[in-house]
């Protein structure tokens, strides 16, 4: 369920939402294939995961740095458990872009040691700064299984990298709690403007679908 209801006592209620609304996402997902025709999700690209597959590349010197940091956050040295990056929440083929849409877990002190390490040569669609003070404020933990932070910001870190070594589109991020995405309404044209205004990154949409 994506609200509750309360009772104040008297003839009114009061409509929490939830910070994991499944039709936040939803709404995202179908904004998105109103601007861009086209959005999947999860899906996967036969990237490799390791920071090895990457040297010499444009981004094999972060990568290299990033998965140190990580080791060294609190000793966990065996991270990678898939062969190749994990799907992406949402992709955009037109625009050969990634979407993201970060839930609380993904801000984690592991999240922030690999943002920290990011570099203007290589560029994301999304604020690093701000993704920083959310890891900062949020600070959430899950340690289930011990080692699922480092994995996670590790994922979130291909995902981040990968994407401009195969001429792809920065890739951009959307915090979950940033706005309740479930009030606004695909048809209309001042709310698809209005989602536009909010996500940092997002291109300009194919002409026929503006």
């Amino acid at each position: 369920m994506r609200h509750k209801t309360i009772s104040d006592g008297g003839t009114h209620s009061k409509v929490i939402h939830s910070a994991r609304c499944q039709e936040c996402k939803a709404r995202v997902r179908k904004l998105l294939t109103k601007l861009y025709d086209i959005c999947e999700v999860n899906h996967s690209f036969p990237w490799f995961s390791t920071p090895e597959a990457y040297r010499g590349s444009a981004v094999g010197e972060i990568l290299q740095v990033v998965f140190k940091s990580l080791g060294h956050y609190r000793g966990y040295q065996e991270f990678i458990k898939a062969l190749q990056m994990p799907p992406c929440d949402f992709y955009l083929p037109r625009m050969s872009l990634l979407v993201e849409f970060d839930e609380s877990q993904h801000f984690t002190r592991a999240r922030r040691i690999t943002l920290e390490q990011y570099r203007p040569e290589v560029p994301v669609g999304f604020s690093v700064p701000q993704w920083i003070s959310l890891c900062n404020t949020i600070v959430a933990v899950d340690d289930d299984p011990p080692d699922r932070d480092e994995r996670r910001a590790w994922y979130d870190t291909l995902r981040d990298l990968l994407p401009c070594i195969h001429g792809f589109k920065p890739t951009v991020r959307v915090y979950s709690e940033a706005f309740r995405w479930c009030t606004l309404e695909v048809n209309s044209k001042d709310a698809v403007a209005q989602f536009r205004s909010l996500i940092k990154g997002l291109p300009e949409p194919p002409a026929a679908s503006r």
